[in-house]
């Protein structure tokens, strides 16, 4: 229990160092492009005479508008003003005929929501609600009109004054961090099978340490969608982006290796799947204990060159994101040569007579087939990126 905490401890101190370094300028440089935006919002709305009261709309309205992406903030921003503006005008028609009352206030939120939805402004549908009320109370004393139409100029200020930032100062382009998220994603399934086959090689496992083995499979396989979110974000960031102009676009090598690599996982799921039943089923293991260190050892060979060929994939999708030409793929055809040379050595091992060894002869097809899986995966997807 102690060994489990200290060892899921490291693992956040390591994520968290390695977010620092990888995140830590860009995040910084958003900071700023957002601290800016709202700022120059909230300037630019007091020389045009909203000060009274401060025209902390335009301020937030900036802030919300401003994204990650270009195309994301011009979409942002004009469903934002069609929010605004909406729900302004509907607070202004409901004071100057019904009045306020709670049966009004009711039928106000109720049309804000029609509208919203008939607008498909979508994550923006609850502003038309907020903005009517906000009017309405606000503006029910000194005028719904001109603390309507007030509003209304501050969302427009704040709109035009983020894509204006994100023009004048374009988002980074997150190819490169798609890329550091493929490498991630092999790095942790290659360090998993150097981990299990450092272990079969030290000598006979403990059920417990299979059994963590299989849940850090587990976990692996619920990456595959944050590495999916990071490759959107990278197609995103190139639109309408000066920025993009002349740097490498992924194209679908990014999506083949994410894949090509969560079809190895699963694969690697199975296989220390087989080894955590191998384990626990020791009565298999008694009846031929030499040939059980047989393919212990072997087992543990074999996973140690489809971690080197699942490495150096990730290594190869990455180094051909940010670099111009075609990348070195020396390395991985070096480690996909040594596994198969790997596999026709042992073929004969594990797939001898299967009688009174059933256990084994599960773990021995689960290793082929890893190893079949892996080649048939990341050797067609070695083609230049």
């Amino acid at each position: 229990m102690v060994d489990d905490a200290a060892r899921a401890l490291r693992r956040f101190g390591d994520e968290l160092l390695r977010r620092v370094r990888e995140r830590g300028r860009s995040a910084l440089i958003r900071a700023g492009r957002i601290t800016g935006a709202s700022v120059a919002a909230f300037l630019v709305a007091q020389l045009l005479g909203l000060d009274h009261p401060p025209p902390l709309i335009a301020a937030l309205t900036a802030l919300l508008v401003v994204q990650a992406t270009l195309a994301s903030t011009l979409v942002n921003g004009v469903q934002r003003v069609l929010s605004v503006v909406s729900g302004v005008a509907l607070a202004v028609l409901f004071v100057s005929f019904v009045g306020l009352t709670w049966w009004s206030l009711g039928a106000l939120v109720a049309a804000s929501i029609i509208v919203g939805q008939i607008l498909r402004l979508g994550p923006h549908l609850v502003e038309v609600p907020i903005s009517a009320m906000l009017v309405l109370g606000v503006g029910y004393a000194a005028g719904a009109e001109v603390t309507g139409v007030g509003r209304a100029l501050e969302t427009l200020i704040g709109a035009a004054v983020g894509v204006l930032v994100n023009v004048a100062f374009p988002p980074a382009v997150q190819t490169r961090n798609a890329g550091l998220a493929i490498e991630r994603f092999a790095d942790g399934i290659a360090a998993l099978l150097e981990e299990a086959a450092a272990g079969l090689a030290a000598g006979p496992v403990e059920v417990e340490t299979t059994a963590r083995w299989l849940d850090d499979a587990r976990r692996l396989n619920r990456h595959a969608p944050q590495v999916d979110k990071a490759l959107a974000q990278a197609e995103e960031s190139r639109r309408l982006n000066v920025r993009a102009l002349g740097t490498r676009k992924p194209g679908a090598s990014l999506r083949e290796g994410l894949d090509n690599l969560e079809h190895a996982s699963v694969s690697v799921r199975t296989l220390l799947r087989a080894v955590h039943d191998a384990t626990r089923e020791q009565t298999g293991i008694r009846e031929d204990a030499a040939y059980a260190e047989e393919v212990r050892l072997t087992a543990s060979a074999l996973m140690g060159a489809v971690a080197a060929v699942v490495r150096s994939y990730g290594l190869l999708i990455r180094r051909g994101i940010e670099s111009r030409g075609a990348p070195d793929g020396n390395d991985l055809h070096d480690a996909l040569d040594a596994l198969r040379t790997r596999r026709t050595e042992v073929a004969d091992l594990l797939l001898t007579d299967p009688r009174g060894r059933d256990v084994l002869w599960g773990l021995n097809a689960a290793l082929l087939t890893t190893v079949d899986r892996v080649l048939l995966e990341i050797d067609t997807g070695t083609r230049p990126m």
